[in-house]
């Protein structure tokens, strides 16, 4: 219901109305006046004075007064908001919503925007057509009640391709628009075909297009590339007409932040590279790179198994009698770990696994067509010597060499060992410094040629080749003279060692993903959602043909994401290679930025001036009939009504400034000493202290209907002046840009920490992890920074927490995932209760209930009854930190137990005697 530009969202509320007729005619109705009969004894009373006088009937001004209280309060349940718009709306609605990933960036703002319009049009009853990407496989749009395309638009949510505009023109058809108008909600991008729906948008009666501020338009990943000191990654934007520079965030497949670096793009510049100076093995650990504070799946780069590390086949030869530090793969493994995933098995199995390089050590020597094959395919062999190769030479050598082996004490035989010669500026090892103790005592030799000096890379101090490298095919063999153990040389105990062969590991060419030798499939793992989080994939994602993935384009069967094939896995992006990309504003000129409609709620208003009213009634009603006379002198009858009235006029701001300090209950924290009470830490921020204040109401309400505890009120309290010593623990909720504490504060939190008491510092953003990475959060590292913490370690299976009352394997609040720390070391001094323990789960919006004591915490639902179980959380919480961990005392159990049995069945004990020798 609308009347002008205000809005009713409930209005049978306006039926309190109807009741004004019926107030007013009660306030003046008045008995029959009494007939004056005259009783002369009593005559002489007309003379007695009278002090107070009451009306016979309401005051009009006072009858007004009620009655424009109640008009207000039942326009204020009605539920008004005045709606702010330069042009209202007087024809039915085209709504078009881009929603792919363009527009994910803006979403919010997207959603706002088209939420007050649907609205409007509900108030003014116009009919809404809404189109939008998805709508592909529904019933073709067609004009409706603006109220269902409101419930569309709030459940909306983008995806993680480009807007099809084509399609969505295809919606519209051949329908004429002149009768409407048509509202497009671009995400700012054109793809290629936004003219067609341009076009046909234009025949409407008026077309509105809406498009991001040139600073927020999203910015999309395109090809990354290593460097000498790191990685560069190319972003692209469609919108030149600012200056921006968006700082990017690379991370670890574990979450954690690995580094930043900014992408600057310059006036009327489309294109800017962020660039990572990291060490290799750093870099190798990147798996996913992402703008930060962009929620789009279009700035996002995932990075495979051709990425980074490269997978290094090791051959062996199984032998179970060889002990592993006497194995020459031993020395491989140690010193290739740190650079490269190693997988270690036969020949055959190797091939067939596709690595970037193989590595045989001189035990493990194999002859094989499939071995040429890999090296002339692209494949790096990195061979060494020993008795077998000395014994016998092969084809699959970078340079020819002389038949046996050079020893000391031989028939080629040095005086003493020799060390290695500085490395050639030409050589991969150049730079290396080499320890003056690692010597070569025995090694094979290579036959002089005119090639010899171009094929090695490195030389013994008398000039002898000891590594040697040529080409082979697209491939390279690399020859190390000597063993890969210390048995001709102690180079493979040295630090040198593993340098050689970090060196040698990015000659390597870049493999392409190769699949196992089924040619399977590739299964989706994990994909990308419209806002650039990877999710578990839909039932509705198709494997992907080895043969055609690199020629995959991500579709809604063939979501963005990760894919696996065993234990391989290859990235689908959600920018396919090649995207063309432009401004919308270049199709539709200049458009209207989001943020122009708002709306502006009217019901708080209302109701705080209609309670207020109330609230004066009440003194006026005490004023009217004359009983401030009765409670006070009557010289100050008129001061006090002043201060009251006053106080009265002041209440709404003196209240708003309580809000911001603290809850009107911690002003009596002093009596805190005399009940239970749990406390919270109040950050200044209203929303996170209302849902704080709910979730300890709702732990204190769970104790009291469940166990003999009988809490109160809880407490919100300023760390820095209140005293802390009354509450056995502290909810402390930590935003990621907490400030802090200060000298007043850290004392005072370290005096109730040393005095036994417990905080529960909740970070409240497991749900972001994602977004936020896995590493350290800043807030909370702010704080404790100046706490005297215990060391912390996760909480152990067996822990008191998890049978203080209910039996419990996890510990959910909003989320149920998150990791939760407590003191590493019991104290007996507390009982073994914890001083600090540290989550990420949203504890208070699980326990939140209202205060009429209904549960109002909206959870993830990710585990079966997680509300439930985060009751039962809170109150094994509360129980531990009032009892310890008596759970955990098990020294009385068999006594326990005993006084449970029938009084015949117990246990007899025999009192100990005492022996005494004979005097």
């Amino acid at each position: 219901m609308s009347w002008g530009a205000i809005t009713f969202l409930a209005p049978l509320g306006l039926l309190g109305l109807i009741v004004l007729p019926l107030i007013w005619w009660l306030l003046r109705a008045t008995p029959p006046r009494p007939k004056d009969q005259i009783f002369p004894p009593l005559r002489i009373f007309s003379q007695i004075r009278r002090d107070e006088e009451m009306p016979d009937r309401t005051p009009w001004w006072l009858l007004v007064f009620r009655m424009a209280m109640i008009a207000i309060l039942a326009v204020a349940l009605a539920r008004p908001f005045l709606s702010e718009r330069d042009t209202q709306a007087a024809r039915d609605i085209v709504m078009v919503i881009d929603d792919g990933f363009g527009a994910a960036a803006n979403w919010s703002r997207i959603s706002n925007e088209a939420e007050v319009r649907l609205i409007e049009a509900r108030r003014q009853n116009l009919n809404v057509m809404l189109i939008y990407g998805q709508r592909g496989g529904e019933s073709a749009p067609v004009f409706a009640p603006a109220t269902a395309a409101l419930e569309t638009v709030r459940i909306l949510r983008p995806t993680p391709r480009p807007v099809d505009h084509i399609a969505m023109t295809a919606m519209i058809g051949s329908r004429d628009l002149g009768g409407a108008d048509a509202v497009w909600f671009s995400g700012g991008t054109n793809f290629g075909d936004a003219q067609t729906l341009d076009k046909t948008l234009s025949g409407a009666a008026s077309k509105t297009v809406l498009i991001p501020d040139s600073e927020r338009m999203p910015i999309f990943a395109e090809a990354t590339q290593e460097t000498a000191q790191g990685f560069e990654i190319i972003y692209r934007r469609a919108d030149t007409a600012s200056a921006r520079t968006q700082n990017i965030i690379a991370y670890g497949s574990d979450g954690r932040v690995i580094a930043r670096a900014p992408a600057a793009f310059g006036l009327g510049e489309r294109t800017a590279a962020a660039e990572f100076e990291l060490p290799s093995d750093l870099r190798n650990q990147v798996s996913r790179i992402r703008p930060e504070g962009q929620s789009s799946a279009a700035g996002v780069k995932l990075l495979d198994d051709s990425w980074g590390r490269p997978v290094v086949g090791l051959v062996s030869v199984s032998d179970d009698t060889v002990q592993p530090l006497l194995s020459e793969t031993f020395y491989l493994e140690k010193a290739l770990g740190p650079s490269a995933e190693i997988y270690k098995a036969p020949l055959s199995e190797l091939l067939d696994l596709a690595p970037t390089i193989l590595v045989m050590p001189d035990d493990s020597r194999v002859q094989s067509e499939g071995l040429v094959e890999f090296v002339e395919n692209g494949g790096l062999l990195i061979r060494f010597a020993g008795p077998k190769l000395a014994a016998r030479s092969d084809d699959l050598l970078p340079v020819e060499l002389r038949f046996g082996d050079r020893a000391l004490g031989g028939a080629l035989t040095w005086e003493e060992p020799q060390t290695l010669a500085p490395f050639e500026p030409d050589s991969p090892f150049f730079g290396l410094s080499i320890p003056s103790d690692v010597q070569v005592t025995q090694q094979v030799m290579a036959q002089p040629s005119t090639e010899l000096d171009s094929k090695t890379w490195a030389r013994l101090s008398d000039g002898s080749p000891v590594v040697t490298s040529a080409p082979r095919g697209q491939g390279r063999i690399v020859l190390f003279h000597v063993t890969s153990d210390p048995e001709w040389s102690n180079l493979a105990v040295s630090g040198l060692y593993v340098g050689m062969l970090k060196r040698i590991l990015p000659l390597a060419r870049r493999r392409s993903v190769a699949p196992d030798a089924t040619g399977g499939a590739w299964a989706a793992d994990r994909i990308l959602d419209g806002m650039g989080r990877l999710v578990a994939p839909p039932a509705s994602a198709v494997a992907i043909d080895d043969a055609v993935f690199d020629a995959t384009v991500p579709s809604a069967r063939h979501p963005a994401g990760l894919y696996q094939q065993g234990e391989r896995r290859r990235a689908l992006n959600a920018v396919p290679q090649g995207l063309q990309i432009s401004a919308i504003s270049d199709v539709t000129g200049a458009g209207q930025p989001y943020g122009k409609t708002r709306t502006r709620t009217l019901e708080g208003i209302l109701l705080a001036i209609g309670l207020t009213m109330l609230a004066f009634d009440a003194l006026l009603a005490l004023f009217v009939t004359g009983r401030f006379a009765r409670l006070m002198p009557r010289r100050r009858a008129a001061a006090l009504t002043s201060l009251i009235l006053a106080a009265v006029i002041l209440t709404p701001q003196l209240t708003e400034a309580q809000s911001q300090d603290r809850p009107p209950a911690s002003q009596d924290f002093n009596q805190d000493a005399l009940a239970l009470h749990f406390a919270y830490v109040i950050t200044g921020n209203s929303v996170i202290d209302r849902n704080s204040e709910a979730g300890l109401r709702g732990v204190t309400k769970a104790l009291f209907d469940r166990t003999t505890v009988e809490p109160q009120a809880p407490r919100g309290l300023n760390i820095e002046t209140d005293n802390l010593l009354f509450y056995p623990f502290i909810y402390w909720p930590v935003t990621r840009d907490a400030a802090e504490l200060s000298e007043a504060a850290a004392k005072n939190v370290n005096g109730y920490l040393a005095a036994g008491g417990t905080i529960i510092f909740d970070t409240q953003d497991q749900g972001d992890r994602a977004v936020f990475g896995g590493g350290a959060h800043p807030g909370l590292a702010r704080i404790s920074k100046p706490l005297d913490i215990p060391e912390l370690q996760p909480i152990p299976k067996d822990h008191v927490l998890t049978k203080t009352f209910f039996l419990l394997e996890n510990f959910p609040g909003r989320y149920s995932d998150g990791q939760v720390w407590v003191d590493a070391k019991s104290i007996s001094a507390r009982d073994g209760v914890a001083s600090v323990i540290v989550g990420s789960n949203d504890w208070a919006t699980g326990w939140a209930v209202s205060a009429q004591g209904e549960y109002i915490g909206a959870v993830d639902d990710t585990m079966p009854r997680q509300i439930e179980f985060a009751r039962r959380f809170g109150v094994n919480l509360g129980m531990y930190v009032l009892s310890g961990n008596y759970k955990a005392d098990q020294v009385h159990a068999q006594a326990i137990l005993d006084r449970l049995r029938p009084e015949s069945e117990r246990e007899q004990r025999q009192p100990q005697q005492l022996q005494t020798e004979p005097q």
